[in-house]
């Protein structure tokens, strides 16, 4: 099953459930793939809690990630919806609220969720982009698009102060590396190092804390759309 994913053709198993999610990513294209996926690869032993499609969904998305970073890219563990033309991700631990703050996005501002789990970035001549992929968490929410990033927001979980700041380098850098494929081999950590650290320069990196409601929505919305026209005009 051929797909494009991330401007990348990548050639995906159709078994497991992987032909659902990647319905809207399919192409007739007849040019060789970028990637391959590849079923013998998958690790069931791995994950011996979890249903084959289950299994399916997250060794793919891990072969298809190695293969990303080849092309100046990575995926994030974020919601991601666009927003005036731009996107903004936002990230953090499980339980930290991502989804519930990109569907308060969705409903009072009219932003588009165009990924609910691991959207793709990739830095390209023109700058960073991020993307939709078939590897979008329970719920199936995504959309094939391409979007130029905005900003990130890492969230933490403190109900009690409502703050949001622009990140340090190396705390950016920590924060991005726990939310990413960290545990590779060398050669592949030569080439996601360079990428996180081009990313926390060129891109606006904030950290938020505050229940998720109406006024932290604004807040957070305020402070990264004006980073982002600052940046990038």
């Amino acid at each position: 099953m051929l797909c494009q994913v991330a401007e990348l053709l990548v050639e995906i198993p159709a078994a497991d459930g992987m032909d659902r999610r990647c319905r809207d990513y399919r192409t007739e294209s007849a040019l060789p793939p970028d990637i391959v996926i590849r079923r013998e690869g998958y690790r069931p032993e791995a994950w011996p809690t979890l249903s084959e499609d289950y299994m399916a969904y997250m060794e793919s998305g891990i072969q298809f990630y190695l293969g990303l970073l080849g092309f100046h890219g990575l995926m994030l563990h974020a919601s991601a919806v666009e927003y005036e033309g731009r996107a903004y991700l936002f990230s953090g631990p499980c339980g930290a609220g991502k989804s519930t703050r990109t569907r308060l996005w969705r409903d009072q501002f009219g932003a588009v969720i165009f990924n609910d789990d691991k959207p793709a970035l990739r830095r390209l001549e023109e700058g960073w982009y991020a993307y939709g992929t078939p590897w979008c968490g329970k719920d199936g929410i995504n959309q094939n698009r391409k979007v130029p990033l905005g900003g990130i927001c890492f969230l933490q979980r403190d109900d009690a102060n409502i703050q949001i700041h622009p990140m340090e380098t190396l705390e950016a850098i920590r924060s991005l590396m726990s939310q990413t494929l960290y545990q590779l081999w060398p050669r592949q950590m030569d080439r996601l190092l360079p990428l996180v650290e081009g990313l926390v320069t060129e891109i606006p990196i904030f950290e938020m804390s505050g229940p998720p409601n109406q006024e932290t929505a604004v807040l957070c919305r305020d402070t990264m759309t004006r980073a982002a026209k600052e940046r990038f005009g």
